[in-house]
């Protein structure tokens, strides 16, 4: 499956590099150490694109370190999604966005069904409220499959030059042992970005913070997320 889903990945890309209107998104990502959880380094690469009838590609590769470490010599693959989506204009302002994702990992392969909706407020300020359904297929013995719901609720504005976020995630899981304190539903992310588009080049240099639900406790009785840790990305976005 993996095989089919990298091969997937490098047909959507080549599609998307020879359109005339393709975006590229490389960025890093670090959550720091918390008592049981260990430091964690993140890479990925997202390149998108929307034909003018409405239908999204996008293709995203992941890669993290043997160790959890900065070390490039321990850089290994960690997955990569596909995803199609198309766009529909209800109103001038109003876009609904159906879309369908594939992500992929050594031990498991996740089906995303999403529904988005995009309100433009004003010329430099819009709204978003996006529903998730995931199922995930464990390939490891002993191990069930999985399911759960999502909702991300978001706002960005932009000053000038510079854009400003906003992003609360809403999750619904199956059991409470993947939970938040013993519950299923809970808040999974608060995250904050800001990113400059001042550049003639049309490179976009972007930062975020969030503050993400996290296991930090091995030893705990009662499985689950038991604090909210720091996340941290900075990356550069171009549109071409």
């Amino acid at each position: 499956m993996k095989k089919v889903i990298t091969l997937s990945l490098l047909t959507m890309l080549m599609a998307s590099a020879t359109a005339s209107a393709t975006s590229i998104n490389l960025r890093h990502e670090f959550i720091p150490e918390k008592d049981d959880l260990n430091s964690r380094h993140r890479d990925r690469m997202t390149i998108a694109h929307t034909f003018n009838n409405g239908i999204g590609i996008s293709g995203e590769l992941k890669w993290g370190y043997a160790e959890d470490d900065l070390d490039l010599s321990q850089l290994r693959s960690v997955g990569q999604e596909a995803i199609i989506s198309y766009n529909y204009k209800l109103t001038k302002s109003l876009t609904i966005q159906p879309a369908y994702g594939l992500d992929a990992g050594d031990t498991s392969v996740t089906h995303k069904l999403n529904l988005k909706g995009t309100q433009k407020l004003t010329d430099n300020w819009k709204i978003a409220a996006r529903y998730r359904y995931g199922y995930k297929n464990v390939s490891l013995a002993h191990t069930d499959n999985s399911h759960y719901h999502q909702i991300n609720l978001t706002s960005g504005y932009k000053v000038g030059d510079f854009g400003l976020g906003i992003d609360f995630e809403f999750k619904l899981e199956q059991e409470k042992s993947t939970g938040y304190k013993g519950h299923n539903d809970y808040l999974n992310l608060v995250n904050f970005t800001a990113d400059y588009q001042g550049f003639e080049s049309g490179w976009i240099p972007f930062i975020e913070l969030g503050m993400v639900a996290q296991n930090t406790d091995k030893d705990t009785p009662a499985p689950g997320k038991d604090e909210y840790v720091a996340r941290y990305r900075v990356g550069m976005k171009y549109n071409f």
